[in-house]
């Protein structure tokens, strides 16, 4: 999906849906937040550029852990989620302020201290060149932050349910290129690696984080229907024209071999830990 393409996903019906089940989905991924957050080394007083921010639980955490006297910004570019980002900063007093913007092009007239992302820079059109923008936007020696996804193969919360789907499709859906921007574009570490230093990034380190993801949901009925609302197994059904409620009782009985001893639903997830440091202006 190119990035006219994101801009245009994000803010119709997948910005709504993403507003609309907010609570729930920063739920899911706030392990991968504490885990940027973990490695960002964020001090007091630090300016935090927050990519791809979405309704902005990372910037809200990082902003309250850095304090007030800072400039700390989170961009994205759907309108919708921007909304809510904003809503909760006033609500919370939130150090922070939230802006639309293209993370390959942004532009600003204040060097950054640190950069964070939760998911947020697997989908640009040109890798290289948005990572050598961010470059260019950090103080030397600037610290970048991000979680991205491993392989789909190591990442059963999602691979599991598109597998339910599969005997309801007339035909098997072609795989996307490896590099095509998308949620695993960068599951090749060495890939990851590649970008960052042709971006001009210094000590570039990525760490393998695995380990179990609870998906919303009290109920294993439950966790099917919100997989099927926002997971990738409800777009690919709606492409193909098919009603969702028919893949329901294949994935509920999908997930119901993942329930743990508190009746939620528990998967494997597989992320890279990326770090590495800017070389300024």
């Amino acid at each position: 999906m190119k990035n006219s393409d994101q801009i245009e996903y994000w803010n119709g019906q997948a910005g709504s849906k993403w507003v609309q089940h907010a609570e729930r989905l920063d739920e899911l991924l706030e392990p991968f937040a504490d885990d940027v957050l973990g490695r960002a080394d964020l001090k007091q007083g630090d300016s935090i550029l927050d990519v791809g921010c979405g309704a902005g639980a990372l910037t809200l955490k990082a902003g309250f852990q850095v304090g007030d006297d800072t400039q700390s910004l989170g961009i994205d570019v759907s309108a919708p989620l921007l909304e809510l980002a904003k809503k909760r900063a006033r609500e919370r007093g939130a150090p922070v302020r939230f802006e639309r913007g293209d993370a390959s092009i942004f532009q600003s007239g204040h060097k950054f201290d640190a950069l964070i992302s939760r998911f947020g820079v697997m989908f640009f059109d040109e890798p290289v060149s948005a990572f050598a923008n961010l470059n260019g936007l950090m103080q030397q020696n600037g610290r970048l932050t991000f979680a991205c996804w491993q392989a789909l193969s190591l990442n059963d919360w999602a691979r599991a349910p598109l597998e339910a789907a599969m005997p309801l499709l007339p035909s098997s859906p072609a795989s996307p290129p490896p590099d095509a921007p998308g949620p695993f574009a960068f599951a090749d570490k060495d890939r990851v690696f590649r970008i960052l230093d042709d971006a001009g990034w210094n000590d570039i380190e990525i760490k393998s984080q695995l380990g179990l993801v609870r998906l919303p949901g009290e109920t294993v009925s439950e966790a099917a229907r919100f997989m099927m609302e926002l997971g990738p197994v409800g777009r690919l059904l709606s492409a193909a024209g098919i009603d969702l409620a028919k893949v329901e009782a294949p994935l509920t009985e999908t997930l119901s071999n993942h329930v743990l001893t508190d009746g939620r639903v528990y998967m494997p997830a597989a992320t890279w830990i990326v770090s590495a440091r800017s070389a300024g202006a």
